[in-house]
């Protein structure tokens, strides 16, 4: 439950070199339910040697984009298209990295589908009438050997038909803010699915949360019933560490790479995330680009603390005042020099007490929520240290002040 916004003034919000913000002030009536306190990593946002040609992004998983291309634009991405097909179909049917999920029959209308399929020329997944193949393994065939029959198979499960899948696709792009992000097909065969390296590296990372997609978009080849073994068309698999995304290739296209890899930043272990797109020099060039990139990112990085140890909160509320404390040692995140974060301060139970004296000290009573602009990425528990509350009764005409507080 959320209350009456408190008046605050941080003494700090974050170490590693930041800046004091200025306080932030919320009047009495507001209908603001958290103060906001902006401060900036000072220092230039990092370069990461994107490449001339094509465009290119560099994020890292809850956290967000370190660096991309200037003025980019939606150019067609082939096969990257499938991260969002997968991304839609385990958000319909979520899937634990050990589990095989349901179990699919091929079809008739899928084996014309996958015959049409290689005489267009397009990546392909070999199947059979009444070959049953399981969710997770249609996952395979989706995002290693890159099926574009498979794409089209889990669409019609889905939801039906293509086009319905597809609305689903665009729906996603729009709730993950991919405004530069548009799906016309499940495969990229279309040069209609577009987007930018930005878009892409966002969405690697959202779909790199999945356990599933981790295990296996890092496997070298996989066995599936009717194809036999099958490999990862990805090239940067396993080289460095690198345990994924996934590549594409088209004519329009040309070659597209999403790559992900574990790293350490000061101690903190970050999956980093690369999109190279429009890369004219094949797969392998487009590889060279991104493992670049991944090894560029963590010197960029930073482990900021989210506030300076033992940072005091002097905070006005109606009936007094109150001072609180953050922890001696609060959470850590990963940032960047040019990194902008928020804290907001949300009061659940100061403000539920009439007599703020009566909270005993050392009681957490509110949180510093420190938000990035993709969303949060960290809570920090404050505890009071003391807190004055000042009544004044009418009739006695006299005010009567009392005062909890905790050692240091």
């Amino acid at each position: 439950m959320r209350h009456a916004p408190l008046t605050i003034g941080l003494a700090a919000l974050l170490a590693v070199g930041l800046a004091a913000p200025a306080s932030a002030t919320v009047h009495e009536g507001s209908k603001t339910t958290s103060n906001e306190i902006t401060t900036v990593v000072p220092g230039a946002k990092p370069q990461l040697g994107l490449p001339p040609v094509g465009q290119s992004a560099e994020a890292v998983r809850g956290i967000g984009i370190v660096a991309s291309t200037p003025n980019e634009r939606p150019v067609p991405i082939a096969s990257l298209t499938k991260m969002m097909t997968a991304l839609v179909i385990l958000f319909d049917h979520p899937l634990a990295a050990s589990e095989q999920g349901p179990i699919l029959t091929v079809s008739a209308a899928d084996v014309a589908a996958y015959e049409d399929d290689i005489v267009a020329g397009d990546s392909t997944l070999k199947v059979a009438l009444g070959e049953q193949l399981s969710e997770y393994s249609l996952l395979e065939g989706l995002l290693l050997p890159s099926g574009d029959n498979i794409a089209d198979l889990l669409a019609v499960w889905d939801a039906g038909s293509v086009t319905a899948f597809v609305a689903k696709m665009n729906a996603m792009a729009q709730t993950l803010s991919l405004l530069s992000t548009h799906y016309a097909d499940t495969s990229g065969v279309s040069p209609g699915s577009r987007s930018t390296a930005t878009d892409q590296a966002s969405l690697a990372a959202t779909l790199m949360g999945y356990a599933v997609i981790r295990r296996i978009v890092r496997m070298r080849d996989a066995v599936l019933p009717v194809a036999g073994t099958v490999p990862n068309y990805n090239p940067a698999a396993g080289v460095d560490g690198i345990i994924g995304v996934k590549s594409g290739w088209s004519s329009e296209a040309q070659s597209c790479l999403a790559t992900a890899a574990y790293r350490t930043v000061k101690h903190h272990s970050v999956l980093v995330i690369s999109v190279t797109l429009g890369q004219g020099e094949g797969l392998l060039g487009a590889a060279r680009v991104d493992e670049r990139m991944l090894d560029l990112a963590p010197r960029s990085l930073l482990a900021v603390d989210t506030v300076a140890p033992r940072a005091t909160f002097q905070v006005r509320i109606k009936a007094g005042t109150a001072t609180l404390r953050a922890p001696r040692h609060p959470p850590v995140i990963i940032g960047w020099p040019g990194l902008k974060l928020e804290g907001r301060i949300d009061d659940p139970l100061l403000l539920a007490s009439t007599d703020a004296s009566q909270i005993p000290a050392g009681t957490v009573v509110a949180t510093l929520d420190v938000v990035a602009p993709w969303g949060m990425v960290a809570q920090v528990p404050l505890r009071l240290r003391t807190a004055t509350t000042t009544t004044t009764t009418t009739t006695m005409t006299t005010t009567t002040t009392t005062t909890s507080t905790v050692p240091n």
